[in-house]
């Protein structure tokens, strides 16, 4: 095949060659030959342009921009370690041992060792639940970051409604009528004829082996039109096959989006057995009408006039209006002799397939005309369950609902008012003329709070332009949807939303979303999209299910609420031990704890309960909040105060109340461990008096100690007995809340009891923790 390159500068230039003999990508041709003309090849086709825009750099994830704030804390933390360190080797008197326990405990307490743990199960947690609620996650990162949606595109077909197609008008002998209405025994015979042609003018099957099935569980293949109309005469039609086996398929022209028709001939047999063709037309509406001269009403055949033309094109453009897939049927008899003579060729086991294509389109040339017009039969693809709620969470969640799809405006209107993307307050431009009588260019702009735009007119500007249409519309319009898109100009609008600060989460399903989807902060894809669309999303709607989504990003709010409730509550301890060492240093006060006890305390007593808080349920609507994308970090002033300035400091003035009274009963007052650090770590020193004369040798120094630091292990894990219960709520009531978290309600059991433990076990070697002499002192 020889071909002849011409170069199109703009991709969208391709739409214009809207040729029956475009070969696109990967398109094979077995034999023959032929002259080609290439109109675009390389970065300029449509697949170098989903590639191009797919290779674009994708936007950080809520977790990264927190591990990035986690990080610049962690610099500062390890410039103030790095000056204590020098001023404590710098500290004279203090062995070196001495000197290096404390400024590992310190780097330990002040370092946070859970928050890597306690974020990744967290994810994995909430990744958990949204698998059970058909949300396959497939980036961890995504868990956290569906929640911050500010912005949802999504498509029609298949998330927002069921994908399947039902048959609910159908339009016969001049009256419509429900499809509920139509019964087996009530039927017609001008309606029957209708389905009849709707069964043998359709290439959707029956599912082998389904005998014995129920006929309306019966499975069916074929276009979504296809088998809607094939479903719906099951229950009327006794034997579809035994129909099909009486009207031989001659001759089959399937539909196409240039004509737009769908032709077969059948052969069968007339009441004395001679064998005579039939031809039957369905398709668009308008399209079918132009190849009818009559219309069968009742008994009777009349011409098809302009004004009956014109009422039944009314009839259908409502019916499209109202979001129905309207379809046409024709029917003719080939009963001259040269019509005869026509099709005679494709007699026998002979089909459109297995003959001469351009003979059978010539064919159809000659042939197709004068048909005799039947009726029209509407198609409906409902919306999903619940879905009418899922939207409304999502508005009063402060998220923006943006539809993006390739089908037609009126289609894309009609089910973005059915299920609730225009709510039911939105009114468009034309709704605001209808509704004060006046002409679309007197309507004030401040009127109008939804749009429908059609994409395509926008599709010969250029892309800055295109950019800006886009932006004021996305600023100006509360309800917005874009009907007929391109690959481009949806990779666009996911564009200008993250420009105006949005946070985007894209549905698609086919290839044409690839860019869109690898765009947007969350990127979703259904249980049928393509392989390339799952490989680049961020997680996959098993059910292809809007609801689903909503459900997850429910999810993912109450897990960052959770996880933060979790930091709280392991940063409180952190204070305390930071006081406690310094008040080594400033205060020279023989209070310290050691390594080993610094350990339990972040991952047995700090780490190990507040896993338990991810169980928690939310206490309040989450879905009645606004996102904070700005100010709501997962370490922020909030969680700072409760954790270091009030439960921390309340904890570390309990550890210091204890530890003066203990040591008060042991016979050093405050007064006299003020200034003894240097001393009581110098083991060389078995000579140091207390309060009341007693001397303290080394080994009486330290065991000393080791009860000090049981008591204020102990000491720590009462406190955060108490904070966890706190921890459970950060405003509501905990009475009023409740206590249904068993998993918390266990590690609270789990706290007392090894509080209860650490009184009698002797690990003063291993952990630098014996039992305690005086447990009255204690309780006290």
């Amino acid at each position: 095949m020889k071909t002849h390159k011409s170069k199109i500068r703009k991709p969208q230039a391709i739409s214009k060659w809207l040729c029956s003999n475009v070969g696109f990508a990967c398109s094979h041709v077995m034999k023959g030959y032929g002259l080609g003309l290439a109109i675009a090849c390389g970065n300029e086709s449509e697949v170098g342009l989903m590639a191009r825009l797919s290779m674009e750099q994708r936007p950080q994830s809520r977790v990264r921009k927190h591990m990035n704030q986690i990080t610049y804390c962690t610099a500062v933390v390890a410039i103030l370690l790095f000056f204590i360190f020098i001023c404590t080797i710098s500290t004279p008197d203090l062995a070196y041992k001495h000197s290096f326990r404390f400024n590992l405990g310190l780097m330990i307490a002040i370092i946070p060792l859970f928050l890597p743990t306690v974020t990744y199960f967290g994810m994995v947690h909430i990744a958990n639940r949204m698998l059970k609620s058909n949300c396959h996650i497939r980036n961890l990162e995504s868990t956290s970051t569906l929640g911050l949606t500010t912005v949802i595109c999504s498509d029609l077909i298949g998330t927002l409604t069921m994908n399947r197609m039902r048959v609910s008008e159908i339009f016969v002998d001049a009256d419509l009528h429900r499809a509920s209405d139509i019964k087996r025994n009530n039927i017609g015979a001008r309606c029957l004829e209708l389905i009849r042609v709707s069964v043998l003018c359709n290439d959707a099957v029956i599912s082998p082996g389904t005998e014995g099935v129920p006929k309306l569980k019966k499975a069916l293949y074929g276009s979504a039109d296809d088998v809607a109309f094939l479903k719906f005469a099951l229950p009327i039609i006794d034997d579809i096959d035994q129909l099909r086996r009486d009207h031989v398929l001659v001759a089959n022209k399937c539909y196409n989006v240039f004509d737009q028709i769908h032709v077969t001939v059948h052969k069968t047999y007339n009441e004395e057995g001679a064998i005579k063709y039939i031809l039957l037309m369905k398709g668009r509406y308008r399209a079918v009408l132009n190849y009818c001269s009559t219309y069968a009403i009742n008994d009777e055949e009349i011409l098809l006039d302009d004004d009956l033309f014109y009422s039944i094109d009314d009839v259908a453009f409502q019916l499209a209006q109202a979001g129905r897939r309207v379809c046409a049927f024709a029917y003719k008899e080939l009963d001259s002799e040269m019509e005869y003579q026509r099709v005679s060729s494709y007699s026998g086991t002979e089909t459109y397939e297995t003959t001469n294509t351009k003979v059978f389109k010539d064919y159809l040339k000659i042939n197709i005309f004068s048909l005799r017009f039947i009726g029209l039969i509407a198609a409906h693809d409902p919306p999903r369950a619940q879905l009418s709620t899922a939207v409304n969470d999502c508005r009063s969640a402060g998220i923006k609902l943006v539809l993006c799809t390739r089908q037609n405006a009126i289609v894309a209107q009609d089910i973005a008012r059915d299920v609730g993307i225009i709510g039911p307050d939105s009114e468009t431009l034309e709704d605001v003329a209808q509704r004060l009588n006046i002409d679309k260019s007197q309507v004030k702009r401040s009127l109008v709070t939804a749009a429908v735009i059609n994409m395509r007119d926008y599709v010969q500007e250029k892309m800055h332009h295109q950019r800006f249409h886009i932006q004021q519309l996305l600023l100006a319009h509360i309800d917005l949807v874009f009907a007929a898109t391109t690959t481009a100009q949806r990779h666009l609008i996911v564009d200008v939303c993250q420009n105006l600060g949005a946070i985007v989460t894209v549905i698609g399903t086919g290839v044409y979303y690839t860019p869109a989807i690898r765009r947007a902060n969350v990127g979703v894809a259904k249980a049928d999209s393509t392989y390339t669309s799952v490989s680049c999303s961020d997680m996959v709607l098993l059910d292809s299910n809007f609801v689903s989504l909503v459900n997850a990003i429910e999810m993912s709010r109450r897990m960052y609420e959770n996880l933060k409730k979790v930091i709280t509550y392991c940063l409180s301890t952190n204070i305390t031990i930071i006081l406690v060492h310094l008040s080594f240093i400033v205060f020279k006060v023989p209070c310290h704890i050691h390594i080993t006890v610094v350990f339990i305390i972040a991952l047995l007593v700090n780490m190990l309960p507040s896993l338990s808080l991810f169980y928690e349920k939310a206490e309040e609507n989450l879905m009645r909040q606004k996102p904070k994308i700005y100010d709501d970090f997962i370490i922020n002033r909030r969680i700072i105060m409760v954790a270091f300035v009030i439960v921390g400091s309340i904890e570390a003035g309990a550890v210091f109340l204890i530890y003066f009274i203990y040591m008060a009963e042991n016979g050093f007052l405050p007064r006299t461990l003020m200034g003894l650090s240097l001393q009581w770590f110098n083991d060389a020193n078995n000579d140091i008096i207390d309060s009341y004369g007693q001397e303290w040798t080394s080994d009486a120094r330290f065991h000393l100690l080791n009860e000090m630091s049981t008591i204020s292990l102990m000491t720590l894990i009462l406190m955060q007995c108490t904070n966890l219960i706190l921890c459970k709520t950060g405003r509501a009531n905990v009475l009023y809340h409740g206590f249904s978290n068993i998993l918390l309600n266990i590690s609270v059991i789990y706290l007392l009891i090894f509080c209860f433990v650490l009184q009698f076990i002797d690990l003063r070697d291993l952990l630098h923790l014996v039992p305690i002499k005086n447990v009255k002192t204690f309780i006290f």
